[in-house]
């Protein structure tokens, strides 16, 4: 078993490093290890018109990207592992062996989930705002042996934003070279 440092992402620029002013668009995730797996929790704000898959919540849904979704890739030695949770409750992990080589869909993978989606930010008497919630735990013998970098991500119709700022002439997340170390 393996134990991972608590780690918190802000996803707040655009994935080229351009600030991202709209705070709708604002995304955390949140990494921790537990005796079961590494927790992942992801959370954003509600959009005004949410884009969800129409298939019941907790849910694997393939290409969630496509949809309202925060995700966050986990970078070992020989793999990296995509985490995906969507705005609706639904969620797909992916692992590669190479920058969109896929190793293994996970496609009967049923995991402990938990999804809220009305939670609300209070900073002392003000609310900031509706957020969704989502709550994944990947067993170990999943996350990527040797695992020593992550990055996180937010999609929301066209905006494309990153914790970590990737170059490139467009959005492209499969740069596991190019994320912080953990």
């Amino acid at each position: 078993m393996m134990f991972v440092q608590p780690k918190h992402f802000e996803i707040k620029t655009y994935w080229d490093g351009r600030p991202c002013e709209d705070e709708k668009l604002w995304g955390t995730v949140d990494l921790v290890g537990t005796e079961e797996g590494l927790k992942m929790t992801a959370t954003l704000p509600w959009q005004e018109k949410p884009k969800v898959p129409e298939v019941e919540e907790g849910e694997r849904v393939a290409n969630l990207w496509e949809y309202d979704v925060v995700e966050c890739f986990l970078v070992g030695k020989e793999k990296y592992l995509e985490v995906e949770l969507g705005a609706g409750g639904h969620f797909l992990v992916l692992d590669f062996t190479a920058t969109r080589v896929r190793d293994n869909e996970y496609a009967d993978f049923c995991p402990t989930l938990a999804y809220k989606k009305n939670v609300t930010d209070h900073v002392g008497r003000d609310q900031r705002g509706r957020r969704w919630e989502s709550t994944i735990t990947i067993p170990w013998e999943m996350v990527p042996d040797g695992l020593h970098a992550a990055n996180a991500f937010v999609i929301v119709g066209e905006n494309y934003l990153c914790a970590t700022p990737l170059p490139g002439e467009k959005a492209d997340f499969h740069q596991p070279g190019r994320f912080n170390k953990i």
